[in-house]
Formats: C-alpha cells, structure tokens, sequence
C-alpha cells in the first residue's frame, strides 16, 4: 500500500515560532492549547498530538506502592488460604 505524503512549506517566524497549517491540524484533531510532541530524527523534525486524559491522575511515591504490594500479597494470602484462589 503507498502512503500519501503530505508537505507545505513554512516559514519560521522570529523566537522560532511558525504555524501549523490548518489542513494538518484538522487530520490531528489539533485544537488551541492542545499538546505535542517535537523531536529530531534524522535529520528531521517529528511533530507527534499528544493526547491527554480529560481528568487528574495522581502520582504514588515508592513507600505507596510498597504498602500497596504487602496489602495485596496479604489478601492473596488469606484467599489461598480460604481456597478461594
């Protein structure tokens, strides 16, 4: 199957700004304030839509997941112990 590449020239503005052309932005779902992700490959720039959960996510320190591991190699235990598993 071929791919359909598609390009357009831009032109970078001063501080390095430029505009993604709306076509693109359109295929990417890309809207105001939404995230991306810019790397160098090769020789090129790759610009990747990041997508984003619509809710907060928290973060567990080490000592959490640690205390998390032991209540649930305790339960597992006790269900064994029941037959349960």
């Amino acid at each position: 199957m071929q791919q359909i590449i598609q390009e357009e020239i831009i032109k970078i503005q001063p501080k390095g700004l430029m505009t993604i052309p709306k076509k693109f932005r359109q295929q990417l779902s890309l809207e105001e304030n939404s995230l991306v992700r810019m790397k160098e490959e090769k020789g090129r720039l790759i610009i990747e839509a990041v997508r984003t959960l619509p809710y907060p996510v928290r973060s567990y320190s080490e000592d959490e997941i640690d205390e998390f591991i032991k209540l649930d190699n305790k339960e597992t235990s006790q269900l064994k112990k029941k037959g349960l598993l």
